[in-house]
């Protein structure tokens, strides 16, 4: 494995009827057996659990350097199969009716999708060849990934390929909010899903709504030195780790690299930039008659990620217009002061990723018993496999991408993530922007999807980024303070006991920096604002749609509809008509309707946050039978 390269290895995985997943190719060729090294269950990764259930699916995984303790090695794997009559030359050990096999690429850098819209297009030439004996194609690949691939990706939107946050609202609505919320925790997340392309995705999208996680947060994401010898992670001295027993509780102070590395909102550039090979592509025969190499292959994906470039700037050039001009302004808004700060000056990016808090996007089973270790402190990882959601004692929250539900397994934890009146605002606002947008003519595939400003990816992750740092501007003010209650008392108390944030504060409060930094914003919630009739409904369908009590009524509702279908011939229309004004009455009250109430700049009123938001206890009688609060529904 050559360190200086961006792609350590190109290497093929197949399922073997007796034997199992298994690596079959490796170029270069690894240098021991994997069965001799902490990679030993990297087929398992490559070769998802319910991978037999899609005839193609991709897959993101991380794995633990075999040379540097504080290094995660970033997979990327596209799986296939195909019927074993399709196959030109058949193996003798080919005894099913399909063969599986999955084109698996380790990088240096988390350029996830970047690397697999480029390898699924090798992955399907290498499956049409028809012959898996013949692997130059593949050596191509790894050649011209090395030749194109640079640190300097990682300040381009490459970077984030294929992880669409308007996927991730149009999944979990206003829930995006809570999620965002739970990730600075550090506690135990678990993602489910059937698909394990869509899953991963979604994970690995949530980390990029933080700024500059996923392409500067994640290098000690696989990271962790366990309290007993397990052989998923490398046993490395101490000597060779830099640090002993009390150092790694006491990591360095600030962002992953030092301030001097910072320029123009370009931070943490790694100092030893990997040279380009220098060997000289093999031109090779033609693979199939579509594409004559790997690297034509490459470049003409390069030709259409550069087309969808383009049209993203030109979506953004009345932003860069209007900045600007509102420079020359005298009262810049707080939005375009926060989200044009260097990063630097804000801290970032969090170091959350780090002393035992893990980021997996997918992990087999054979991980279980890391997940159980005592240093492991938190993680949020994806899985396939139902064995992880049946160990209710591993897992703090579920969350399930099938149907967006998300399931907290703590009672105390849910009231720390009740969002406030001021967190829905902020919620309601992206999901109207999002789904007014796209919502006619959705297909979350389209190509010029999501491509504008106001409602797209990057407004997304901008908006996002005004939370964040209103928060972490909003978390350095008194305890005392009410604009704490905006984001919830009891959340930020939570989040202020996290190894992140106390690494934070210590940075941003540095004696040795001379800028305002994070001080130049103004504490606050992003959504700040009088209490209005718009609140309440959008509070309520919130309770109605994604709380447990909530659903019990909805599902009612649908219970009653049912029985009033299979009655209605024996009591004619009437009782048709009644269902119908009960029904449009119930559509009226939790789907909000119009256009999003706009809210002064003023400062909250005292007293304003959710906790004096009721129903009258008569309205509460008429909806579910029994007395509750607004904001205390479970």
């Amino acid at each position: 494995m050559d360190i200086n390269f961006p792609i350590y290895h190109v290497l093929v995985v197949g399922f073997h009827h007796k034997r199992g997943c298994q690596v079959e190719y490796s170029f270069p060729p690894l240098e021991t057996e994997l069965e001799n090294t902490a990679w030993r269950h990297l087929p398992t990764l490559a070769m998802p659990d319910g991978a037999h259930n899609f005839d193609r699916d991709t897959v993101y995984f991380h794995l633990p350097s075999l040379v540097n303790p504080r290094e995660t090695v970033f997979g990327v794997a596209c799986y296939q199969q195909i019927d074993a009559c399709k196959l030109k030359r058949k193996p003798d050990d080919v005894t099913r009716s399909t063969v599986q096999k999955s084109v698996c690429v380790l990088s240096r850098y988390p350029l996830y999708g970047h690397i697999q819209v480029k390898m699924a297009l090798i992955t399907a030439a290498y499956f049409r060849e028809g012959d898996f004996a013949q692997v130059a194609l593949l050596e191509e690949a790894y050649y011209n990934l090395n030749a194109c691939l640079t640190a300097d990706l990682l300040d381009t939107p490459e970077t984030f390929v294929g992880l669409s946050p308007r996927d991730l609202v149009f999944t979990f609505r206003h829930q995006i909010l809570i999620l965002f919320k739970l990730l600075l925790l550090e506690k135990k997340v678990l993602f489910r899903g059937p698909s394990v392309g869509k899953m991963c995705s979604a994970l690995l999208t949530l980390v990029s709504l933080l700024p500059l996680s996923v392409e500067y947060g994640l290098q000690e994401s696989a990271c962790v030195r366990t309290a007993k010898s397990l052989s998923v992670v490398p046993q490395f001295s101490r000597d060779s780790s830099g640090e002993d027993e009390t150092s790694s509780s006491k990591s360095v102070v600030g962002p992953t690299v030092s301030q001097s590395e910072a320029s123009n909102g370009r931070d943490h550039k790694d100092r030893t930039s990997p040279s380009k090979p220098q060997e000289d592509i093999k031109s090779g025969d033609s693979v199939y008659p579509e594409y004559s190499s790997a690297a034509q292959i490459i470049a003409e994906d390069d030709l259409s990620l550069s087309i969808k470039k383009s049209l993203s700037n030109d979506g953004d050039k009345s932003l860069t217009d209007s900045d600007s001009t509102l420079d020359k302004c005298e009262d810049v808004p707080d939005f375009f002061t926060a989200v044009q700060i260097k990063p630097s000056e804000a801290g970032l990016p969090l170091s959350l990723f780090s002393n035992g808090f893990l980021c997996h996007p997918y992990l087999s089973l054979n991980y279980l018993e890391l997940l159980m270790d005592t240093r492991v402190r938190g993680f949020i990882v994806g899985a396939t496999n139902i064995l992880f959601k049946q160990k209710k004692d591993l897992v703090d929250i579920i969350v399930e991408m099938q149907d967006g539900s998300i399931d907290i397994q703590c009672p105390n934890l849910k009231r720390i993530l009740t969002l406030t009146t001021q967190d829905l605002r902020f919620a309601e606002n992206i999901v109207k922007q999002v789904t007014q947008e796209g919502s006619r003519n959705y297909d979350g595939d389209s190509f010029m999807d999501g491509v504008g400003w106001e409602g797209g990816d990057e407004w997304i992750r901008a908006q996002f980024k005004y939370y964040l740092m209103c928060m972490m501007r909003t978390s350095l003010v008194e305890d005392l303070n009410r604009q704490r209650d905006c984001f919830n008392r009891q959340y930020l108390q939570s989040w202020q006991s996290t190894h992140h944030w106390a690494t934070w504060k210590k940075y941003v409060n540095s004696d040795e920096r001379d800028t305002p930094g994070i001080y130049s914003i103004c504490p606050g919630h992003p959504n700040e604002g009088n209490i209005s009739m718009s609140d309440m409904r959008i509070k309520l369908s919130h309770a109605m749609h994604n709380s447990e009590g909530g659903r019990r009524f909805n599902q009612a509702v649908a219970n009653t509809g049912r029985a009033v279908a299979q009655t209605g011939k024996a009591f004619g229309g009437a009782i048709f008509q009644a269902k119908g004004a009960f029904t449009n009455w119930w559509g009226q009250v939790t789907t909000p309707t119009g256009t999003a109430p706009t809210f002064p700049p003023s400062p909250m009123v005292p007293g304003s946050d959710n906790s004096n938001v009721k129903t009258s206890s008569d309205s509460s009688n008429n909806l579910s039978q029994s007395t509750f609060h607004i904001e205390n529904i479970d």
